[in-house]
């Protein structure tokens, strides 16, 4: 009888403990370079830098042409605490916050991104494909978030700007009304002219105080966006909006550019060109699902560009309308009240009509600003839209100031 043989089962044995130990060596070094993708200098997201580079709007580098660089993004990690975010937050108390100020602020500090981020983990970093999905609703969701914080920048700084102006036309009609009870005091003034002039006080009254709540309410909503809260809220605006560009931009080939710019209508054409591409489907349902495909791009395709077509009229209308009242309407005015001046120096007009025509004047300042907040607006939606983001994915302009009720309607009647 023979000795059994040891060499095959030691042998097995030895296989066996060689491939765990590969399997733990090699589960150990994803691991790690794992962690040393996180703990690398770039955070281990440069490509997702890299691919949002150029999707945060930006209202200064803007300028005429949407199609203009975008602002710089920086965005938030878990690993480190920002000290670009205390820089920022030391700079806004030092001087008023710029809209570009308000959109790297927003991207590294607002929550909102950070929830999403959170939710989608690893799958930003570079460990993950470049065209992972949550890589891709990221760039989409930095430039929803920059057109909502330039809009609701700029519907704080006009808010605040329209209240100058309504402060100006109250102390121009307390002025009228106070001369006119000293003059009914005395009897130079019937009662009812002083009654008149009482009316205008409150109207005046009236109008600075709905435009002060809805200047307060447009700077809380900019605080939201910011995710900001305490003495970080206490920060300046500046007290006018940006000049109008020296002209709108042409823009032929909107169409076609917006399409472009669209990745799931992109990525749902490519799908669909392939299915074009495969022989003639071998069942009913195929058919009816290459005619449903088909449909289905048309659809995005024609409401792509039916979105083009609107931001590009509101943007060129909203544009005409503001530059007509700054290069028209202000200055008549402005004419008028001079003129008036020159009259009651010479003693041809009453005092009041002098007073009256400062306060219309105060009015169609704010009516102006309204104008220039519109066409902002209306280049904001403009530039996302370029960008890739569908009118209804953020709302953007016109869902941010939607609430808004223009002052010059409460001022028809004077």
């Amino acid at each position: 009888m023979s000795t059994p043989s040891l060499c095959g089962p030691r042998t097995h044995r030895h296989t066996l403990a060689t491939a765990l130990g590969a399997m733990v060596l090699s589960t150990w070094m994803g691991a790690s370079s794992a962690h040393a993708q996180a703990s690398a200098p770039d955070r281990g997201v440069r490509t997702l830098h890299a691919q949002v580079a150029d999707k945060a709007l930006s209202l200064q580098s803007l300028g005429a042409n949407p199609h203009s660089p975008a602002v710089a993004v920086l965005l938030p990690h878990p690993a480190q605490e920002s000290a670009h975010l205390k820089r920022l937050l030391a700079q806004v108390r030092q001087r008023p916050m710029d809209a570009d100020t308000a959109v790297k602020l927003a991207l590294l500090n607002n929550p909102t991104l950070q929830v999403e981020m959170g939710h989608a983990g690893l799958d930003l970093t570079d460990a993950s494909p470049a065209h992972n999905p949550a890589k891709r609703q990221l760039q989409e969701t930095v430039t929803v978030l920059s057109a909502q914080v330039l809009s609701a920048w700029v519907n704080a700084v006009a808010a605040q700007q329209t209240v100058q102006s309504l402060q100006e036309a109250k102390a121009t009609a307390e002025a009228a009304g106070e001369l006119s009870r000293r003059m009914t005091q005395v009897g130079n003034a019937s009662k009812l002219a002083q009654a008149k002039q009482q009316a205008q006080v409150s109207e005046a009254s009236i109008q600075l105080a709905r435009a002060q709540m809805q200047a307060f309410a447009a700077k809380e909503a900019l605080i939201q966006l910011l995710g900001l809260w305490g003495l970080d809220t206490q920060f300046e605006l500046p007290t006018a909006l940006p000049e109008l560009p020296e002209r709108p931009t042409e823009l032929p080939n909107m169409e076609a550019d917006v399409l472009n710019a669209r990745v799931a209508l992109n990525l749902q054409t490519a799908q669909w060109q392939q299915k074009r591409r495969t022989p003639q489907p071998a069942s009913a349902d195929a058919l009816w699902d290459a005619m449903g495909d088909a449909a289905s791009v048309r659809v995005a395709a024609v409401q792509a560009r039916s979105e083009a077509r609107e931001a590009y009229y509101r943007y060129r209308s909203t544009y005409d309308l503001a530059q007509h009242y700054q290069n028209e309407v202000l200055p008549l005015q402005q004419f008028i009240q001079d003129e008036l001046v020159l009259r009651y120096n010479g003693m041809l007009v009453s005092v009041f009509e002098s007073l009256a025509q400062s306060q219309t004047l105060s009015q169609t300042k704010a009516s102006a600003t309204d104008a220039q907040r519109d066409f902002w607006l209306a280049h904001i939606g403009l530039a996302a839209l370029l960008r890739g983001v569908s009118a209804e994915r953020g709302s953007l302009a016109e869902g941010n100031s939607a609430n808004r009720t223009t002052t010059a309607s409460g001022s028809g009647g004077h």
